[in-house]
């Protein structure tokens, strides 16, 4: 009997299995997901001429769907921003919503405002996202004051 041989050829077949561990080892656990804010860290809002500007720092293996950011204007009373422009997103098929655009690591977007407020702006934004072990969390909301 060939023992060289025979202990290559065990090796062989355990290095994929170990590799395989391995991976499994390393990824995230549901009792080690990153709480809501960190995973969708949302930076605070700033002002960019006639328009604020939103970005998200997305954490590594989680994702926010583009369809469900929106941006409300709490005050000033009459201040009536125009439609929340974001970037294309990443075509992702999602199990209970199917075809969707999500984003992941840095995203900005851009809240045209009609005019300009020469005073604070009280922002409610609203975003979901999820952690690729498809764990997905409930709705976020923040509220932020952007200063003039």
């Amino acid at each position: 009997m060939n023992l060289p041989l025979i202990r290559v050829l065990l090796l062989s077949l355990l290095l994929p299995l170990n590799a395989t561990a391995a991976s499994l080892l390393s990824s995230p656990r549901a009792d080690q997901l990153l709480p809501g804010e960190q995973a969708f860290a949302l930076l605070p809002v700033e002002r960019a001429g006639k328009a604020l500007t939103l970005t998200w720092n997305i954490a590594p293996g989680y994702y926010l769907y583009r369809e469900r950011i929106s941006v409300q204007v709490l005050a000033p009373a009459g201040l009536k921003p125009g439609a929340l422009l974001l970037p294309p997103g990443i075509a992702h098929h999602d199990d209970h919503f199917g075809e969707v655009q999500i984003y992941r690591g840095l995203l900005q977007a851009s809240l045209p405002l009609k005019t300009i407020a020469h005073t604070a702006v009280h922002l409610r934004i609203r975003f979901q996202g999820c952690a690729d072990l498809g764990v997905c969390y409930p709705p976020q909301s923040v509220e932020q004051v952007v200063q003039p």
